[in-house]
């Protein structure tokens, strides 16, 4: 029996190997893409922090923007700890969009091994192969772990903080419990919904504590105050000098929209429908659906339904404007959907005796799980409601598709506006004022007025930059240039 369990171990961390492999070769796939893709605009705010260091002041506590006039532009943004670490590869390779990607790559297949290390904790390694795999090709998980922004770094930060930390209530290791302490501060700093994972990591504690676990009080203050201390102090530090308050600024938008309007009655069909196409794509809902069962039904259903309620509560934040917009605010649910696919088959292996029959049987049952999976996915058009079919959200290749107007308008105005005038361009994203590489403002076309011409020509800007085949007929008086790349240009100083 030792030989067997001994030969399972040998083998499982070369089958992570493989499955972090897999993953790595899926998101390769538009590696070198510019930023103009699904949430380009996002992507572009975290590169331009990352070329701002790069170029101009290297400092974490001083992130800036390109937008809302002449620089310095700094921003309330979280903690840049990723366009830091791409900033400083630019030293080396150069900017390109491909290093920035490989970032949040080698984040991401960080992930995997976290995941790994958790479901194999609680229910065995062959459930934790199979909870990494199903992080490494589930196609939502795919796209963002190569989409330059920081919620992947942040979800491999918090997924190493859980495992280190269960490997410290396992082995008493005080350097798992002071790394993971680590990690979890990193996260929070990184993105705040970090703070999900207090919700398990007080119960696995609580265990730890009650065991009679060395140095448990320490541990527990050290993980309660580290990350928040560490959040309030890099707030505080950037709060006075930023032009705009993001993070403290979306976390009170999110707290006032929910006292004002609770739950509505559309956020539950809302949460439904991303949990069925992005956290469960839906190739994996039966599987998922499976594992949450058997979880709640389990000795580990405590730390799973704080686990699901720090999920919820998110989400209750997040309010169904953002979810139906801000996809990516469904990754937090991604590891505990991979969890629970893992735990699918864990019932079906536990009592089989052998490397080969485990493996057979696991296999076998992940196959029928998976298959039925397929079935529900090919009939889910006939059976779900209208509301969750809009914009076809299953079709994930789409979210590769690069806006190339985007790309030709920036690269455009970088070639003929001076290098240091102040744009302000008449679009819904600051996009291609990134690809510019210039300083400026955005505003959407029905809100760019007279009135707010004169008030940014007065701040110093020197160019509008139109977009749009039709002229702004509304703004009287103007008289530009067009240009074949698909926008007007007119010379604010001309105007006024």
């Amino acid at each position: 029996m030792g030989n067997r369990r001994s030969a399972w171990r040998g083998f499982a961390p070369w089958a992570l190997v493989a499955v972090c492999l897999i993953g790595l070769l899926l998101r390769l796939k538009g590696l070198d893409s510019p930023f103009v893709d699904f949430h380009g605009w996002r992507q572009g705010d975290t590169a331009a922090v990352a070329r701002y260091f790069y170029e101009r002041e290297f400092n974490l506590l001083r992130p800036q923007l390109p937008y809302y006039g002449a620089p310095p532009n700094y921003a309330e943004l979280e903690f840049s700890l990723v366009p830091a670490i791409a900033a400083g590869l630019y030293y080396i390779f150069g900017e390109a969009s491909w290093v920035a990607r490989t970032v949040i790559i080698l984040f991401s297949l960080w992930s995997l091994v976290s995941v790994y290390r958790i479901g194999a904790h609680f229910w065995g390694l062959w459930p934790g192969l199979v909870a990494a795999l199903t992080m490494a090709v589930q196609p939502f998980y795919v796209y963002f772990s190569r989409s330059f922004q920081p919620d992947v770094p942040m979800l491999a930060l918090s997924l190493a903080a859980l495992a280190d930390f269960l490997a410290w209530s396992r082995e008493g290791s005080r350097a798992h419990a002071w790394r993971g302490c680590l990690w979890l501060t990193l996260a929070v700093l990184v993105k705040p919904p970090a703070a999900i994972a207090y919700l398990p990591l007080s119960l696995w504690w609580w265990s730890a504590y009650r065991s009679g676990q060395a140095g448990s009080f320490v541990v527990g203050l050290a993980y309660l105050i580290a990350p928040l201390a560490a959040l309030l102090i890099y707030l505080q530090s950037i709060h006075g000098i930023a032009e705009h308050p993001f993070v403290s600024g979306i976390a009170l938008s999110f707290m006032e929209r929910f006292w004002q309007e609770g739950i509505p009655v559309d956020w539950y069909g809302d949460v439904g429908r991303g949990i069925f196409f992005f956290v469960c794509t839906p190739v994996f809902v039966l599987p998922a659906l499976l594992g949450c069962l058997r979880g709640l039904f389990s000795k580990e259903r405590r730390w799973i339904v704080a686990w699901l309620a720090g999920v919820a509560a998110f989400f209750l934040l997040a309010g169904s404007h953002v979810l139906n917009n801000l996809q990516y605010y469904f990754l937090p649910a991604v590891p505990l959907a991979a969890l629970f696919v893992g735990l699918s088959t864990e019932w079906l292996t536990v009592s089989r005796r052998g490397l080969l029959r485990r493996a057979t049987a696991a296999s076998l049952a992940l196959l029928v799980l998976v298959g039925g999976a397929f079935l529900v996915s090919a009939s889910f058009q006939r059976l779900l409601p209208e509301r969750w079919l809009r914009y076809q959200p299953w079709t994930y290749e789409r979210w590769y598709q690069l806006d190339d107007k985007v790309l030709k308008v920036g690269r455009a105005l970088e070639q003929i506006t001076p290098a240091e005038a102040l744009l302000l361009i008449a679009e819904e994203t600051p996009r291609s004022l990134f690809y510019s590489r210039r300083f400026g403002w955005f505003i959407p076309p029905e809100e760019c007025s007279a009135e707010y011409l004169a008030g940014v020509r007065a701040e110093g800007a020197a160019y509008l930059v139109w977009p749009y085949e039709k002229p702004p007929t509304h703004l009287g008086g103007l008289t530009g240039e067009w240009h074949p790349e698909g926008f007007w240009l007119f010379d604010l100083g001309k105007m006024f």
